[in-house]
């Protein structure tokens, strides 16, 4: 397995391309996705991609910056397939570009409508935890707006030096695992909504400008188990989610229990100190 900065890098990737694989819904036809032009918008960013797929091969481009990646393409059926790196890609991190070049990316178209389809991406197969899901559109945006939902900050500095107060536009999330001795070397993702947000360790913490209002779900998934709870984000606020795994003997499958749990700001600030700034 990769080492968990290697992971990260991979996963932020796969917000950014742009195409399907292992179709469960037996009813789709993807036949027609199987060529053609597509644009889209990931989640999490500002950015506009271009896919051109024709016979095996996906060239993609990223219209902010020029970027472009070349792909061979294999469809695993008619609504799934897996993505091999060739070349391009000169503005990724290197850490990525060598993930890139020794793992496949796997999609899953899961619907499709008049102007768009939805697909799920995977790491390797699709038998893994999906890593995102997200919409490619037939047809360029004529109206697009930016798509972030949070940004990750590397420090309180922030807070300081905007005068975060109650009339902020945008809201802090403190995301933090307690230290522990069981099941201390698991580590395992949590999502925002249904795209990962982070890769999380023993003691470890992270904090999020958090730049949409609205109800969102964190949920910390592990194998096959999952635990997950509702945040009602608004500016000018702090929140601050706990995000456990527990060990025991139980009729389950994994001998381990995930939690996620709001908490109060002022426990919240005390737990958030003990843990590992990442």
């Amino acid at each position: 397995m990769p080492t968990k900065a290697a992971l990260t890098a991979i996963i932020l990737f796969f917000q950014f391309v742009t195409f399907n694989a292992d179709g469960q819904d037996k009813t789709l036809n993807c036949s027609g996705l199987h060529e053609g032009v597509f644009h889209s918008y990931p989640k999490n960013s500002a950015d506009h991609y271009v896919t051109r797929v024709e016979a095996n091969f996906q060239h993609e481009t990223n219209t902010k910056n020029g970027d472009t990646t070349l792909w061979q393409v294999k469809w695993t059926g008619d609504c799934t397939y897996t993505l091999k790196y060739i070349a391009g890609g000169k503005k990724l991190p290197p850490e990525t570009l060598d993930l890139l070049q020794k793992h496949k990316l796997a999609y899953q178209i899961v619907s499709i409508t008049d102007n768009y389809y939805i697909y799920k991406a995977y790491f390797d197969k699709t038998s893994n935890l999906p890593i995102a899901t997200d919409t490619a559109w037939f047809s360029e945006k004529t109206n697009y707006t930016s798509n972030e939902f949070y940004k990750r900050m590397p420090n309180n500095g922030f807070l300081r030096k905007e005068h975060f107060k109650d009339t902020s536009n945008y809201a802090v999330l403190y995301l933090y695992r307690p230290g522990k001795t069981t099941n201390c070397l698991a580590n395992y993702m949590v999502y925002y909504n249904d795209n990962v947000m982070c890769v999380v360790k023993n003691k470890s913490g992270y904090i999020f400008k958090i730049l949409k209002e609205g109800d969102f779900k964190l949920s910390s998934r592990l194998f096959k188990d999952e635990s997950s709870v509702q945040l009602t984000v608004k500016f000018g606020n702090v929140y601050y989610i706990k995000s456990m795994i527990h060990w025991g003997i139980s009729r389950r499958l994994y001998n381990f229990k995930l939690e996620m749990a709001s908490v109060i700001p002022e426990l919240g600030k005390n737990e958030f100190e003990e843990v590992n700034l990442q």
